[in-house]
């Protein structure tokens, strides 16, 4: 599905901004709204040997995180750095038209540092995972990726 951004005015007067980011996967839909950028990603957990073909797409360390787990935490995990990783790429207005091994968001628990953004992973039903990640209102690049 192609993403959809646009800035538009917000009831916070003129000149103000409202950023937003939609996501789909199955049954379940997500939205994000600020007054400044923001990603948002929810994914189906894949199938295992989902995984290892797409574990290509991550960053080395993220793969080299992937591939030291047991394989049968793999999937969820590749699903949380995959929709920590989206939502990163939406906030910064590129998507996917950027190699998303370029961008390192960490498959831990915590994301990644990423400077001048916060990702947060979003509780969701069912099997799936779920991210959204917002710009700071102050520091750092969005243009320039850890």
């Amino acid at each position: 599905m192609p993403r959809l951004r646009r800035a538009a005015r917000a009831a916070g007067g003129p000149g103000s901004a409202l950023h937003f980011s939609l996501s789909h996967s199955g049954d379940l839909s997500l939205l994000a709204f600020a007054a400044r950028p923001v990603g948002i990603d929810v994914e189906a957990v894949p199938a295992p040997e989902t995984v290892g073909e797409a574990a290509e797409v991550l960053h080395p360390r993220e793969a080299a995180e992937l591939a030291a787990l047991p394989a049968d935490e793999r999937p969820a995990v590749f699903a949380a750095v995959w929709t920590r990783k989206e939502a990163y790429l939406k906030g910064l207005g590129i998507g996917l038209s950027d190699s998303p091994a370029a961008h390192y968001v960490g498959s831990g628990a915590v994301p990644a540092h990423l400077p001048g953004w916060t990702i947060t992973g979003i509780e969701v039903p069912g099997d799936h995972r779920a991210a959204v990640a917002l710009r700071h209102t102050t520091g750092g690049d969005p243009a320039q990726p850890p």
